[in-house]
């Protein structure tokens, strides 16, 4: 006997109707394609995030260290010595708070020095103090030696005492602004684990993202495409 097949508004005589699950066609065309590049671009950025980060991590740690571990309790980077600046002395050429780059003179060069130059000089032999003053005057010394006669810019009355020049560290070069704050932040050891840390957590938020919302797609799929009874 010939029977009807049933059609999907056929209803079965248990009560129960049958739920069709929808099912998504992949998505082609522009859409795909904006997806695709989208995807793309991403991981370049995230990638070139990632290697800034880590070069300057790279550069913190070496700057930490290299004036950390300096001799004679000078601070010296790529050998070149460094100092903060702890008053507006010599305002406005250099600023409280910049970083005082110096360059490293022999003992023939320091006794050659001339005036407007600025060079940094210990306080006394041996002296933790060091002060970044200009030369405004140059005189002999009892021995043969050579004395410099300094004065911040911005005091008003000269430096006491004449320097001799077996006190000088170094010929003023260059400065970086605020960059005396920057590394006595580099010297502690919270600063300086976060910034190693930094490059390592933004390689790692890419993986664990990617992971989180995978595990999520299996849980959407299955509540979407129950079974639902009436």
């Amino acid at each position: 006997m010939q029977r009807d097949v049933p059609t999907t508004s056929d209803v079965a005589t248990d009560g129960f109707c049958d739920t069709t699950i929808p099912v998504h066609p992949p998505v082609e065309g522009p859409i795909a394609t904006r997806r695709g590049a989208w995807r793309i671009l991403k991981g370049v950025v995230s990638t070139v995030a990632g290697f800034i980060l880590a070069v300057i991590a790279l550069l913190a740690i070496v700057v930490a260290i290299g004036t950390h571990f300096s001799s004679n309790g000078q601070l010296g980077l790529l050998g070149h010595p460094v100092m903060s600046v702890l008053s507006g002395s010599m305002a406005p050429v250099i600023r409280t708070g910049d970083l005082v780059v110096d360059n490293k003179l022999t003992a023939t060069q320091a006794a050659n020095l001339r005036v407007g130059q600025i060079m940094s000089f210990r306080a006394a032999p041996g002296s933790p103090q060091i002060f970044t003053h200009r030369i405004v005057g140059v005189v002999p010394l009892p021995n043969g030696a050579v004395g410099y006669v300094t004065k911040g810019d911005a005091n008003d009355s000269r430096d006491g005492p004449v320097t001799p020049s077996t006190n000088v560290v170094g010929l003023f070069k260059s400065k970086i602004p605020s960059g005396g704050y920057i590394l006595n932040a580099l010297h502690r050891p919270l600063v300086l684990g976060l910034i190693i840390a930094s490059p390592i957590l933004w390689l790692l938020s890419e993986p664990l993202w990617r992971w989180a919302r995978e595990a999520d797609e299996p849980a959407a799929s299955t509540t979407e495409g129950g079974e639902s009874f009436s």
